[in-house]
């Protein structure tokens, strides 16, 4: 418990350093660089400085248990049942709103990159349109957890010797959320709980969505700019690279401050975020017994939101410039001629 909430606050701190300094990179560096994609890239930044307080005022502890998974509240509100229980849901779609909105990104880059013609639906105002889906994962993901993973009594009993011998805690007064997907009835059968297991099912779902999403628009990108290299300037080309760097997060940096590609995966938030939590939805399914172990998964999410900023400042080469007071080089005519009214980068 005391190392879980070292990383979390330590988490909490490092993401407002490390997203108020990306803010301030994007509003000072990149208008002209990145066009209208820098608005996506400030929501994002932004969003997270809000998931750190979130988290932080949870403090979020997971244990697996059989066909049970629960997570409670470790903050100081959280004997205040009602409160606690809402503030446990809230950073649960808050999980979901962070994985969305990546997924955003790559939507973005993939309409600039491989879609121009469309990027006209997404000027000015229309924007907002593609935080939609965003704003629909949150609001299902909250539902499917305040609905489908409820605090009840048969809950409270069922962990209630989990929760004292591991971490001193009651498990009739902490606030909770908990799916459990089957129980045992009088003749030692197996009760299914189709509205928990839907429930769960819910969030993988979205999980899936927000995966499949990345992977196909950075496959796409990808393709794009292999196959358009002719029809690029050096400089037009080399930003689409760095951006696309910054989300997939593979990236070497020589001495002579180039960039190259090491592979290609979305390796941080795959490892940090989708697997952990898929694991700990899915491992109670098959009563895969897995303790205080489960507590990685907070951990890491407490610690995602302040290095996905440090991927922006490395691989876009001007931000670095700026972090390590290298001299600012002016964007030359030839590459304003490559971006359009709107800003975005083709």
């Amino acid at each position: 418990m005391l190392w879980l909430h070292i990383v979390q606050y330590s988490g909490f701190f490092l993401a407002q350093i490390t997203n108020s300094a990306l803010v301030y990179l994007i509003l000072t560096k990149a208008e002209k660089l990145f066009g209208t994609y820098r608005h996506v890239m400030c929501t994002f930044a932004m969003y997270s400085l809000i998931y750190a307080w979130i988290e932080v005022l949870t403090q979020p502890v997971m244990h697996i248990k059989g066909p049970c998974f629960i997570v409670f509240m470790d903050s100081p509100l959280k004997y205040h049942s009602w409160i606690g229980n809402m503030i446990t849901c809230l950073y649960c779609g808050s999980f979901a709103l962070v994985i969305s909105l990546l997924a955003a990104q790559f939507f973005y880059r993939y309409v600039a990159m491989c879609r121009p013609e469309l990027l006209a639906k997404i000027e000015g105002f229309k924007l907002t349109y593609i935080f939609i889906p965003c704003i629909v994962c949150f609001v299902l993901w909250f539902e499917f957890v305040y609905y489908g993973m409820a605090n009840t009594v048969e809950k409270q009993i069922y962990m209630k010797e989990e929760l004292e011998n591991y971490y001193e805690e009651d498990s009739e007064r902490v606030a909770f959320i908990a799916p459990m997907y089957w129980s045992i009835g009088k003749n030692g059968e197996k009760i299914w709980k189709f509205g928990e297991i839907m429930g769960s099912t819910g969030c993988v779902c979205i999980i899936a969505v927000c995966f499949s999403t990345i992977v196909i628009c950075a496959t796409n990108i990808y393709l794009t700019m292999k196959s358009v290299n002719c029809h690029m300037s050096a400089r037009t080309l080399e930003l689409n690279h760095q951006l696309f760097l910054t989300l997939t997060f593979q990236v070497v940096v020589d001495f002579e401050d180039r960039i190259h590609f090491k592979d290609f995966q979305t390796l941080l938030p795959f490892i940090m975020m989708y697997s952990p939590v898929g694991l700990l939805i899915t491992l109670p399914l098959f009563e895969v017994y897995v303790g205080s172990i489960a507590n990685f998964v907070p951990a890491s999410l407490a610690v995602y939101p302040s290095l996905e900023p440090l991927i922006a400042m490395i691989c876009i080469k001007d931000f670095r410039k700026t972090i390590l007071c290298s001299s600012w080089r002016k964007i030359s005519p030839r590459v304003t001629a490559y971006i359009t009214s709107s800003g975005a980068i083709l």
